[in-house]
């Protein structure tokens, strides 16, 4: 019998999973009709949005790492992804949901909560994703509910997304936290929900992409720089050696 929340629900339904997304399609027509225009203030419609927008940016990512006429001198490791991991990873669209407040989707930018947000990043998510991420790492929490996060040889931005409902979780709680902070705080806007979970995914993808994308000189030119964010090597060494570089997206964590 599997440990509780290592598996999906939805995993036996193949493609047919993406069936689930029909509540959400509807909803959003519904409230289209019904208002006679695009229902902008809906929570729904954004929803919808967003599964579009960090699934296209997952995908770009992929892709781009796998243009190896532009990428090969740049990748952290040379060998090739083969298609069982292509399939498992594809077959795992976990995302996460986020928090919100209906009347504050009509306002589309506010620098307080962006403020907000950065706060509550680096005095919580970072810290509680590198302990929590840490305790994945011991004994059956490893074997029941982050192995198969580790099985690949070689990350791609998809494996980022690969994983159990309780990693689903964590990403979800690191990731949810400053956006919910901002919101309750009265400064949520548009602009943080799409920017948050963009800038949130991009870093994600970066770091699983397995091709070095920043310059070795602005490190040397910058080097507090490495203090502030990860890189592909520093994520696929902790890939592979499975005991070390455990931030999310910081190293000082």
């Amino acid at each position: 019998m599997a440990a509780p929340l290592s598996t999906w629900p939805w995993a036996s339904l193949g493609s047919y999973k993406y069936l689930l997304y029909g509540p959400v399609v509807w909803k959003v027509a519904e409230e289209w009709r019904e208002q006679g225009a695009p229902p902008v203030g809906s929570c729904w419609l954004h929803l919808l949005l967003l599964f579009v927008v960090r699934g296209l940016t997952y995908q770009l990512w992929f892709s781009y790492g796998n243009m190896l006429f532009f990428t090969r001198r740049r990748r952290v490791v040379a060998d090739a992804v083969d298609f069982r991991q292509v399939d498992a990873e594809w077959d795992c669209p976990a995302r996460l949901l986020l928090p919100g407040l209906k009347q504050q989707l009509l306002c589309m930018w506010d620098p307080r909560g962006w403020a907000i947000a950065m706060l509550l990043h680096v005095a919580f998510s970072e810290p509680v994703f590198y302990w929590a991420h840490r305790a994945l790492h011991q004994g059956p929490l490893f074997s029941h509910y982050h192995a198969a996060h580790h099985f690949a040889h070689v990350t791609t931005p998809l494996t980022a997304g690969f994983g159990t409902p309780v990693e689903c979780l964590l990403m979800t709680l690191a990731m949810g936290v400053p956006l919910a902070g901002a919101f309750l705080m009265g400064a949520g806007s548009v602009g943080l929900v799409y920017g948050h979970a963009i800038a949130f995914d991009y870093l994600r993808s970066m770091g699983y992409s397995n091709v070095e994308v920043i310059p070795p000189g602005v490190f040397q030119a910058f080097p507090p720089l490495r203090y502030l964010l990860y890189t592909p090597t520093y994520l696929s060494l902790h890939h592979r050696e499975k005991d070390s570089n455990f931030c999310l997206f910081m190293p000082p964590f």
